[in-house]
């Protein structure tokens, strides 16, 4: 097993608000429907990352179920942080683009 902690890079609080403020529109408990997906998707990230599978490269991915929501992680040594949780439904080049752009920034860990 190789269990170890998740965090998220700086970016995905926005990513969250924006899912939560669209979740919101349609679904009266949309805000805290997608903070309870977001956090049972951490749960199994944290428990069994390697179950999920890889996506771009070694950019793996994990469905935030009952959502139209991805969440895009990578395992390091020590961590494994989220990069983006996106719409599902974006253009697939978007979607890689912004991957890969975050992968490469350097960002500091973060809670």
């Amino acid at each position: 097993m190789n269990s170890k902690p998740v965090d998220a890079l700086p970016e995905v609080q926005g990513d969250m608000r924006h899912a939560m403020a669209q979740d919101a529109t349609w679904r009266t408990d949309g805000a805290i429907h997608i903070l309870a997906r977001y956090g049972e998707i951490v749960g199994v990230i944290e428990r069994i990352p390697d179950s999920l599978p890889q996506k771009y490269g070694a950019i793996q991915r994990a469905i935030l179920k009952r959502s139209y929501y991805v969440a895009y992680f990578i395992q390091e040594p020590e961590r494994s942080p989220f990069l983006t949780v996106l719409d599902g439904r974006r253009s697939p080049t978007d979607i890689r683009r912004i991957v890969n752009t975050r992968r490469r920034s350097p960002h500091p860990s973060s809670l």
